[in-house]
């Protein structure tokens, strides 16, 4: 959230009205706001133990990372000083530093224990002893730019201070670095459309992955030697990818079964079999010609370039024969065979994890409370909303922006008046 919050809820005169209508925001609209943002922080976070370190597991298909600057200054100019460390160490063995927050990563180690970190002991290790030699380096780590604060082919932080232009960024899902959308060299579709994202570098660099760009959100349009290959545009229905793929490789193959089918009738008609003359033939069962066989779509399919965007369940349509899967094992892409690597599975599987928001237990602990409590608790409530209103009249009035050092200051302001109206405790006799 924004150190800086323009909040007015506060009712207007009619000399303010006319200052306060664009940026009022009622007490349901923080609500909301709030309740957005601890789903979309369960969803990141949900997935990963925040109670003890993830060393000792090894490599983690998918977790919320941090990289510590303080530990690691030299990571910006020195790859092999960049570390990540696990959701649990970033709160309890770099407390207080200056973290950058990774989203999350795949297939990654926590470095928190190891000689990565080299000035910093885990709380979680085993042993205890300051002078005790850390383990050696996760060697099957993969670092980018973004251990740094640096993002982009612009190579930016984000948020960026130098940057006026209004932005989102999008993950890669192969590279997991974050890109502008304005540098994806690519139209960029509804967000509801499509599922995940692979940045141009990698397509160049994966470039068997331009054979199934007919499945992409985004429009390829075929060259003329596919002009009969359809290309898909903005759907997410398997069966329709997978028949597509179907008859982009019934268009290439000679038609097997068929001939197979008019030798064995033939057989049957002359009344020739292996099992002798005069018995009656029987058609031998034929096998699955398609076992096996590469389901990868012709490579004519007019890939041109920049970031390409995948529907749902895109993944599934990816060929998995043996000469395939070697492909992806050499270039270190298996995991788009996993369905449970997907950014989208992480987080569902974190949000199952939460039991309720803070409101919602702010509410059910109001509903335990007696009558006489919940009384008192409204009344205080109404007392902190008129001096809230108050407080913020005046910044309305002067077009202020009202920050976050001035809401902690209010607060402040109102737990030292309550202590003040305690006074001495009076006894009845």
């Amino acid at each position: 959230m924004s150190d800086e919050v323009k909040i007015e809820d506060v009712p207007p005169t009619d000399s303010e009205s006319n200052v306060m209508d664009d940026s009022s925001v009622t007490m349901m609209d923080v609500l909301k706001q709030q309740e957005k943002l601890e789903e979309e922080s369960a969803a990141v976070l949900g997935g990963s133990d925040e109670k003890s370190c993830t060393y000792e597991r090894g490599y983690i298909k998918r977790q919320a990372l941090y990289s510590c600057l303080t530990c690691c200054p030299e990571a910006c100019n020195d790859p092999s000083k960049r570390a990540g460390v696990c959701l649990a160490c970033s709160y309890q063995c770099h407390e207080n530093h200056e973290l950058v927050e990774l989203y999350t990563k795949r297939n990654f180690r926590c470095d928190c224990p190891t000689s990565r970190i080299p000035g910093q002991k885990c709380t979680f290790a085993e042993t205890s002893s300051p002078n005790e030699p850390k383990h050696e380096p996760n060697k099957d780590n993969s670092y980018n730019q973004n251990f740094f604060g640096l993002y982009c082919t612009c190579k930016r932080p984000y948020p960026d201070p130098e940057d006026s232009i209004p932005d989102e960024m999008i993950q890669c899902v192969l590279c997991e670095d974050w890109y502008h959308t304005r540098h994806l060299n690519a139209p960029i579709p509804a967000a509801d459309s499509y599922s995940e994202m692979i940045c141009d570098v990698c397509m160049e660099k994966h470039s068997f992955l331009k054979d199934y760009s007919g499945l992409a959100v985004n429009k390829v349009e075929p060259t003329n030697e596919s002009a009969n290959v359809s290309v898909l545009n903005c759907t997410t229905d398997e069966e329709k990818l997978r028949a597509d793929l179907d008859k982009s490789i019934a268009d290439i193959m000679p038609n097997i079964s068929s001939s197979d089918d008019t030798m064995e009738d033939s057989a049957t008609i002359s009344g020739t079999h292996d099992e002798g003359v005069g018995e009656p033939a029987t058609k031998k069962p034929k096998l699955d010609e398609d076992a096996g066989k590469c389901r990868r779509p012709p490579a004519s399919l007019g890939y041109k370039g920049g970031a390409v965007f995948w529907p749902d369940n895109w993944r599934s349509s990816l060929c998995s024969c043996q000469t395939c899967s070697q492909i992806y094992e050499s270039q270190k892409v298996s995991f788009l065979l996993d369905p449970e690597d997907t950014v989208q599975f992480y987080e569902e599987n974190g949000l199952k994890k939460v039991v309720e928001t803070d409101y919602e237990r702010g509410i059910r602990a109001f509903s335990t409370m007696g009558r006489t409590q919940q009384i008192d608790a409204l009344t205080e409530y109404n007392r902190m909303k008129e001096k809230l209103q108050e407080f913020l009249r005046t910044f309305a009035v002067n077009k202020k922006v009202v920050t976050e050092e001035d809401i902690n200051t209010f607060f402040q302001g109102m737990k030292n008046e309550k202590n003040a109206n305690v006074g001495q405790p009076y006894f009845c006799r």
